[in-house]
């Protein structure tokens, strides 16, 4: 018999990107966490475009003069022949200095690229930045750090192969560059092989030990395999290093709550609240944590921190319903759906199954 929760979650991994901070959650009914140039030349047509207006601006009058002379020879026929002449050589003249300025402008350096894409990546402009970074790298291809910027473009936006490219070309070039195994680990860890994650977090760990997401990913790994020792003692690493992030406060309350540690994941989790005391999915998961122990009050409250009264109600009376608490279970359903009548289907369904557990019609 299944009943429907309302948003519990459990595992926090790392936040999306350098820009979003806030980790993914997973279901809790499952065991999975989340990872948590040149200055542009003025042509001569351009130059040509000014000057003809300029030409323009003074033959006209001397055209009108023309038309109004017939066969008479008119004296400013000669001015202007001389104003195109001057024109000319000064046409000439500025073409060559401007040329000349050119030379004189020096090329844009690999930095000066690195620092274009760098403001192209915080406006959220992918494309162009990773073009700027190619002109860096082009000038000075030896750049591991402005390859890990691209491979973290690249691995951010779901292109798992072109990142593992580039973590690989860094790890050539240095091989023992420490967040590009960190990075690998995490490629490895998409595409579902996390026995190779394993490997490229562990040696990232051990190049530098203050790679705190490193030790987050080897306790989700660790997690999945439930091995829950090891995962706690990662995230407790990871803690260490950061002790402001209460994924990580979130994600040792999960380890402890699988490993039936309850009393040591209210903890976990009470201290991910503090840091984060809106975090919805967090206050479910202390919900849950806090009905392991039949402090059905607190969890109730918990719960409608997480989302409102008639969704605490609901999970309450699943809680209830999984341990066989079916006449609590029943209260509970009846007052979701008094709170939310028309639109809490799922407290109905949960009613009827735990009338049905309860052979009550």
């Amino acid at each position: 018999m299944k009943f429907s929760y309302q948003s519990l979650n459990c595992f926090a991994g790392l936040p999306r990107s350098p820009a979003s901070s806030a980790g993914s959650l997973a279901m809790i009914p499952s065991t999975g966490h989340c990872e948590g140039g040149k200055r542009p030349k003025q042509s001569h047509h351009t130059l040509e475009k000014i000057f003809s207006t300029v030409i323009c601006c003074l033959i006209i009058p001397g055209i009108i003069s023309i038309q109004t002379g017939c066969t008479k020879r008119n004296p400013q026929q000669d001015t202007l022949k001389e104003y195109r002449k001057m024109l000319e050589r000064q046409k000439t003249t500025r073409a060559k200095e401007e040329q000349e300025a050119l030379k004189k402008i020096p090329e844009m350096t690999s930095e000066g690229y690195e620092r274009l894409g760098d403001q192209y990546v915080s406006q959220g402009n992918v494309a162009t930045a990773l073009i700027q970074y190619d002109k860096a790298l082009r000038l000075d291809r030896g750049q591991t750090r402005i390859l890990y910027k691209i491979a973290l473009l690249f691995l951010e936006n779901g292109q798992e192969e072109e990142a593992k490219r580039e973590f690989q070309e860094i790890l050539r070039i240095e091989p023992n560059h420490a967040l590009s195994h960190e990075g690998m680990g995490r490629v490895y860890l998409k595409m579902g092989n996390s026995d190779e994650a394993e490997k490229s977090f562990l040696k990232a760990t051990q190049l530098d030990s203050n790679l705190w997401q490193a030790h987050n990913f080897l306790g989700v790994i660790y997690d999945r395999r439930r091995e829950f020792d090891a995962a706690i003692a990662q995230y407790k690493a990871a803690i260490a290093l950061k002790p402001d992030r209460a994924m990580l406060f979130n994600n040792l309350g999960m380890s402890l709550f699988l490993k039936g540690e309850y009393e040591k994941a209210v903890r976990a989790f009470t201290e991910a609240m503090k840091i984060e005391a809106s975090n919805g999915k967090i206050s479910n998961n202390l919900a849950l944590a806090l009905c392991k122990l039949e402090r059905y009050e607190e969890a109730f409250e918990a719960f409608k921190r997480g989302g409102d009264e008639a969704s605490a109600y609901n999970n309450l009376g699943c809680i209830y319903s999984m341990q066989g608490k079916y006449k609590e279970a029943i209260r509970a359903f009846e007052k979701a759906i008094d709170l939310r009548p028309g639109f809490y289907v799922n407290a109905y369904e949960n009613l009827k199954k735990a009338k049905a557990a309860a052979n009550i019609p």
